[in-house]
C-alpha cells in the first residue's frame, strides 16, 4: 500500500510497514498479556495447510468424476478469499467449498451422472470403497471436463464474494440460491462427502486430514490407519516463524511470560513443528481446536448444539482465563476472523486489541487492505515484530504523528 488510511499511522520497521490505529497507539504501549493464533503466525502454513487444501479438494474432485484436477486451479489468492469471508477458520471447510462449488457447475450431464452413482453408493459404509465405486465407474466411461476447469479458477473466485461468517452454510445458500441444482442433488452430495463432519466418517475431513498428517500423525491423532492416502503429511513441510529471541525480548519488556495460544487447529501438529517453543506459553492458556470441540461436546451431552469456533470468541476468552490478571491482552492473528474474533470478545471484556499480521501470506497487500478495513488495531510483518513495535510505542516515537 502507497499510504496510510486516515485513522493508521504508518511506522518503518525491518521487516516491513507496520500500521497503528491511531486512538489505539497509546493502549498498545499498555499490553501486558499477548495470545497468539498459532497457523501463519507462530508457524508458516503456506506449505503445509493450504497445499493440504489444494491437494484434498483436487483428490477427492478426480475421484468423484475420474477428470485430474490441476492442484493449481486452487490458487493461494482462492484460498485467501475464502477465509477473508470470516467463517472458514477450519480448512475441511475450505475444501468443503472448493469441492461442493466445482462438482455442482459441473455440466448437466456430468452431474446427472454423478448423481446416478452417489445414489447406488452412498449406503456403503466404508468410506474407501464408497469412493472408489465412483471412481471405477468414471474409469470404464470418461467425462470430458477440461473446457470446464479451463474457466472454473476465475469462477470460484468470484463464488467467494457470495461467503460470509456463517463459512460452510453460506457455501450451501449460495449454491442453492443460484438455482442451477435442484436441493435433492446438494443434499445427496453433501451426505456423501461431509455428511457426519467426523473423521472416519466423512470422505472430506478424512482426506483432507490423512494428506495434512501424513501416516504416523494421522494415526497418534485419530486412532486409525489412514485409508486413501499414505504419503508425507503438508505437515512436515510447516516451519516456525516465531523464535526464542523474541519470545525472550517481548517477556522481558511485558515483565514476564504472560503468553496464551488460542488457535482453531489442533494440538499435535503444532507440537510437532513447535517443540520446545511451546515451554514459553502457560499450559493453562493454551486453547487448541481439542480443546474447542470438547466444549463443543459437553453441550452436546446438554442437547444443546453450539458452534465455539471462530470466530465465536470462546478459545481467546479461555485463553485469556488463564492469564489472569492483566490490563490489556493483544491477540496475535493471520486473518480477517482473528480480527471479529476479537472485536466479538470485547464486546463482554473491553480488555481485548487485535493485531493482525501478513509477512507470511502469499497475498500480503490484499491483507493489509482487509485488516485495515475491519479496523485492526495493529498491523504488521511478523509475530517477531511485537516487541519491537512495543517498546517503540512506549518510546513515544508516535507522539505528534
Amino acid at each position: 500500500m502507497n499510504s496510510a488510511p486516515k485513522k493508521y499511522i504508518m511506522f518503518d520497521m525491518k521487516s516491513g510497514t507496520a500500521y497503528i490505529r491511531e486512538d489505539k497507539a497509546r493502549h498498545l504501549g499498555m499490553v501486558d498479556a499477548v495470545i497468539f493464533d498459532c497457523d501463519g503466525v507462530l508457524i508458516d502454513i503456506r506449505e503445509s495447510y493450504d497445499r493440504a487444501i489444494a491437494k484434498a479438494a483436487s483428490y477427492i474432485f478426480e475421484n468423484m468424476t475420474g477428470y485430474i484436477m490441476p492442484e493449481n486451479l486452487v490458487s493461494d489468492k482462492t484460498i485467501f478469499l475464502f477465509r477473508r469471508s470470516g467463517g472458514f477458520n477450519n480448512d475441511w471447510d475450505i475444501v468443503y467449498g472448493i469441492t461442493m462449488f466445482l462438482l455442482c457447475e459441473m455440466p448437466k450431464e456430468a452431474r446427472e451422472k454423478l448423481e446416478r452413482l452417489m445414489k447406488l453408493s452412498i449406503c456403503e459404509k466404508n468410506l474407501l470403497k464408497r469412493l472408489l465405486m465412483i471412481r471405477e465407474e468414471h474409469s470404464a466411461d470418461k467425462l470430458d471436463l477440461g473446457n470446464f476447469l479451463k474457466d472454473s479458477a476465475d469462477k470460484l473466485e468470484d463464488f467467494t464474494n457470495l461467503l460470509d461468517m456463517n463459512g460452510a452454510s453460506s457455501v450451501d445458500k449460495a449454491i442453492l440460491g443460484s438455482g442451477k441444482i435442484s436441493k435433492d442433488f446438494h443434499n445427496l452430495l453433501k451426505a456423501f462427502l461431509h455428511g457426519s463432519e467426523k473423521v472416519g466418517e466423512s470422505i472430506l475431513a478424512t482426506v483432507f486430514e490423512e494428506i495434512f498428517c501424513g501416516t504416523a500423525l494421522f494415526k497418534e491423532t485419530y486412532g486409525v490407519e489412514p485409508i486413501f492416502y499414505s504419503g508425507r503429511g503438508m505437515i512436515e513441510n510447516g516451519k516456525p516463524i516465531v523464535n526464542h529471541d523474541s519470545l525472550r525480548r517481548l517477556s522481558s519488556i511485558l515483565g514476564e511470560t504472560r503468553f496464551g495460544i488460542a488457535s482453531g487447529s489442533r494440538f499435535k501438529p503444532a507440537r510437532l513443528i513447535l517443540r520446545d517453543l511451546l515451554e514459553w506459553f502457560n499450559p493453562k492458556a493454551m486453547i487448541f481446536l481439542d480443546d474447542v470441540e470438547k466444549a463443543e461436546d459437553e453441550y452436546l451431552k446438554k442437547k444443546i448444539k453450539v458452534n465455539l469456533k471462530k470466530p465465536n470468541p470462546f478459545s481467546l476468552l479461555k485463553s485469556a482465563s488463564g492469564l489472569e490478571p492483566f490490563n490489556l491482552a493483544l491477540y496475535v492473528g493471520d486473518s480477517i476472523e482473528d480480527v471479529i474474533m476479537v472485536n466479538e470478545a470485547a464486546r463482554t471484556d473491553p480488555r481485548f486489541l487485535s493485531a493482525g499480521v501478513y509477512k507470511y501470506s502469499s497475498v500480503k497487500e490484499d491483507l493489509i487492505r482487509e485488516f485495515i478495513n475491519y479496523g485492526c488495531d495493529l498491523v504488521l510483518p511478523s509475530v517477531n515484530d511485537i516487541s519491537d513495535m512495543i517498546e517503540s510505542i512506549r518510546g513515544g516515537e508516535f507522539e505528534g504523528s
